[in-house]
């Protein structure tokens, strides 16, 4: 099998850094463009079907030429994947789209990020994303469970997106969001004259998602009767349209979610048993947030670049005592709650620098009771990000202790007491 194509398009002044590493690493074949006229050469030369990932380095993603690039993205090659980078913090990754092939030509637009971008590099985050691949490509019913706000719409959106239904619709259910005597008729439609009201025949959910993916968001708050007509849906692939007689067969994939615990619902609440192990057979269980702290600064990189694209801000950056904070702070709402606060920080920060003041309350209340250590953890990261920069510099001076002074900005003599000051290597 061949492997897949990741072109880089790369500016002439800065180092690749870790990102063709981080490619390499996952047996991708890569190939590097210095321009965006390159890049367009490089996408004509190779089969199209073999690129799957394009990373550009940021200070290219404008003006007309870039524009021309994601507009032929968008119309000619769906599949693949967009991401923007910036060399210099190459550990954060802006997705501009992925797999949906839904982009806007500018990443400053307001529209530019689209789902499903799965970002995280923790390897318990790789494993579930391998596992989420394996059942993408093969047609089964799928079941999501985590707490409220870990992602479980964004992960039926990419095991959706990755596999053989990723050109037909995908449509989403909230199940919460529907009257208990409504969802039998929202789920499997209705004909005319079935109820009062009724006065035309309309599809529900299911026919919505002919061909594609039905995710059935909260599926633990289904009452018993539609829990049963949905198994019988799952194992017959048959409905019936509230008010005929007549069955409707549908070629249609589902994904489940809930933050309830099943099993205990089981016991307690009435969830069906045999629905239960019907949907628990290929089963994806995504962790809290506090349990994946080493993605954060990821997840933050991401919303940040996307709520500045949104509002039209300036690129905002962390101060080291907000980077502090957020790493420390538990995160009760998860993904959906850091998102959260990062759109109401850019949009209230004056400054290039996003500061725990522009923060919300309860935020900086927990701030004010954790002071010390969330001044610790500060210098810690201050430290480490000098480390980083340090090390980058030796590695692209080839270990030229002067010419990566130079690079630096600092004197020979500095660089050695910072080198003896964080143990690195000669």
């Amino acid at each position: 099998m061949a492997r897949q194509l990741a072109l880089m398009i790369h500016s002439l002044d800065s180092p690749l850094g870790a990102v063709s590493k981080l490619l390499e690493s996952r047996d991708c074949s890569v190939h590097v463009s210095r321009s965006l006229d390159e890049a367009e050469r490089v996408i004509a030369a190779f089969p199209m079907d073999q690129l799957k990932f394009i990373f550009a380095d940021l200070s290219i993603c404008h003006g007309p030429p870039w524009h021309n690039l994601t507009e032929r993205l968008r119309k000619e090659a769906q599949h693949i994947a967009l991401v923007c980078y910036d060399p210099k913090h190459n550990q954060s990754l802006y997705g501009l789209f992925g797999y949906s092939g839904q982009a806007t030509a500018d990443p400053g637009s307001p529209h530019a990020i689209k789902l499903p971008v799965m970002i995280g590099d923790t390897p318990q985050f790789h494993e579930i994303l391998n596992l989420a691949n394996r059942y993408a490509m093969h047609d089964i019913t799928v079941l999501i469970t985590g707490e409220t706000g870990t992602g479980k719409e964004v992960m039926a959106q990419y095991i959706h997106a990755n596999g053989p239904r990723a050109d037909k619709p995908f449509v989403g259910c909230n199940m919460t969001a529907i009257p208990e005597t409504l969802v039998e008729s929202e789920l499997f439609g209705y004909v005319r004259g079935a109820f009062t009201g009724a006065d035309r025949n309309k599809k529900g959910f299911v026919e919505a998602a002919e061909g594609g993916t039905l995710f059935l968001d909260e599926i633990g708050e289904l009452a018993p009767s539609i829990q049963l007509k949905l198994l019988r849906f799952l194992e017959t692939r048959q409905y019936y349209r509230v008010g005929e007689s007549t069955p409707k067969t549908s070629d249609v994939r589902i994904i489940a979610a809930t933050n309830k615990d099943l099993e205990e619902a089981i016991q307690g609440t009435g969830f069906r048993k045999d629905l239960y192990f019907r949907l628990n057979s290929a089963r994806i269980i995504l962790p809290p947030l506090r349990d994946r702290r080493e993605d954060i600064i990821l997840l933050i990189a991401n919303f940040v670049f996307q709520a500045c694209s949104q509002f039209q801000r300036s690129l905002k950056k962390l101060s080291s005592s907000a980077k502090a904070l957020f790493l420390d702070y538990p995160w009760p709402g998860n993904i959906r709650e850091l998102k959260s606060v990062i759109e109401s920080a850019v949009m209230v920060a004056d400054n290039e620098y996003i500061t725990i003041s522009d923060l919300p309350m309860n935020l900086q209340q927990y701030a004010t009771g954790r002071r010390e250590e969330i001044g610790s953890r500060a210098i810690r990261n201050i430290e480490e990000g000098e480390r980083v920069v340090i090390e980058d510099a030796l590695r692209q001076t080839n270990g030229n202790k002067a010419k990566a002074a130079e690079a630096l900005g600092i004197s020979t003599r500095t660089l050695y007491r910072k080198l003896e000051k964080f143990a690195i290597a000669d």
